[in-house]
């Protein structure tokens, strides 16, 4: 299987799970033969890069490649922008949270407003155009 330019192993992928894909547990399922873990939901919000979590999750080191980051929000020029710090931090692959089934994150997250509206294709090729812009070298 290949996404983009980086060829997997194989085509087991590990989803993204809040609260359970962290670090550990995607080099021990990288270990025992998934083909990609992508990580745990990093919000787009600059605001709360300080925050534990959110330096916990930009954090890659000793990680196999490709690593795979999904980000979620809801303006294009700040989804780039996160995705570009996600890439600094080490990203290969990101991962546009569409919209979480989990009842709890539904009613909070951020990217859902997009998503319920009729303005979705607008919102994704406006942030694949800011995301081409943000990251070519």
């Amino acid at each position: 299987m290949k996404i983009g330019s980086h060829q997997l192993d194989n085509n087991l992928i590990l989803a993204p799970m809040a609260g359970v894909t962290d670090r550990p547990f995607r080099q021990l399922c990288r270990a025992h033969g998934a083909g990609l873990c992508v990580s745990e939901m990093v919000t787009s919000d600059a605001s709360l890069y300080a925050s534990r979590k959110t330096v916990k999750r930009l954090d890659h080191e000793g990680e196999s490649a490709p690593i795979s980051v999904q980000i979620v929000g809801n303006v294009p020029e700040v989804m780039a922008s996160a995705a570009q710090v996600n890439v600094e931090h080490g990203a290969d692959i990101i991962d546009i949270n569409m919209g979480c089934p989990k009842r709890r994150s539904v009613k909070s997250l951020p990217a859902l407003p997009c998503f319920k509206t009729k303005r979705l294709s607008r919102v994704f090729s406006k942030l694949s155009s800011m995301l081409l812009m943000c990251l070519s070298p």
